[in-house]
This record gives C-alpha cells, sequence and structure tokens, in this order.
C-alpha cells in the first residue's frame, strides 16, 4: 500500500517533475528532429580570388540546425566563422566542411584569415 505523503511517492513526483523541466528547456521541437533525423542544412560556397563566388550574402538557419558548409577555392584559403570559432583550411582542388550545430542565434561573420581578414559571407542564425 502506498500512502500519498511517503518518501517513494515523492521521489516518484520528483522523478516526473525533473523530467518535464529538462524537456521544458530543451524544447519539444528539437527532440523530434532529433528522433526523425533531420538532415543538415547544407550549402555549396566557392571562394575565387580571396571573394565568394555568386550572389549569397547571408547563410540564414534556425536555432539547433545541423548546418554543413561545404567549401571549395581556387588556392589555399583559411576561413574563420566567428562565435563557433570554426577554422577551416581550403586547399585548392581539395574541398572542405564546416559541420557544426547551430546553437547560438545571431549574426557572425565568416573571414578569410591570412594576410587580411575579410568578411566573405555572414550566418544568421534565427530562434525557433
Amino acid at each position: 500500500m502506498v500512502i500519498l505523503g511517503s518518501p517513494g511517492r515523492r521521489q516518484h513526483f520528483g522523478l516526473i517533475a525533473a523530467i518535464g523541466l529538462m524537456a521544458a528547456l530543451l524544447g519539444p521541437r528539437t527532440a523530434v528532429r532529433q528522433a526523425q533525423g533531420q538532415s543538415p542544412q547544407r550549402f555549396d560556397l566557392r571562394i575565387e580570388n580571396g571573394r565568394l563566388a555568386g550572389d549569397l550574402k547571408i547563410i540564414r538557419v534556425q536555432r539547433d540546425d545541423a548546418v554543413e558548409i561545404n567549401w571549395s577555392a581556387d588556392r589555399r584559403t583559411v576561413l574563420h566563422l566567428h562565435g563557433y570559432d570554426i577554422e577551416t583550411i581550403v586547399d585548392a582542388g581539395k574541398p572542405q566542411t564546416m559541420s557544426f550545430t547551430a546553437r547560438a542565434t545571431g549574426r557572425f561573420p565568416i573571414e578569410t584569415h591570412g594576410g587580411r581578414h575579410t568578411v566573405v559571407i555572414h550566418l544568421e542564425v534565427h530562434p525557433r
């Protein structure tokens, strides 16, 4: 027989409350996306003569998205994603991928590093 005020019953309710709090903090969408195995947001970008080829100026994703930026370049290029502190070295003919989960929201420059630091594109991470 379980008495409502018994220690075992209180521990059970405490565990349920803790699980509920964790679910609220993590957000239902995160759990659903992970369960569904949502594919990453992919972007194929090329650096030519130190500049981004094409018309894309901003990469827009949502918080908790998996992101893959596939880089190619006509010469050795060091790329740095500020705010996430990810650096990728791309050699001519050897594409490289920046992979990460977009956890921090805001606008973050992606720059070439080396002789000069030049912003090639911005990453915008929007809240869900």
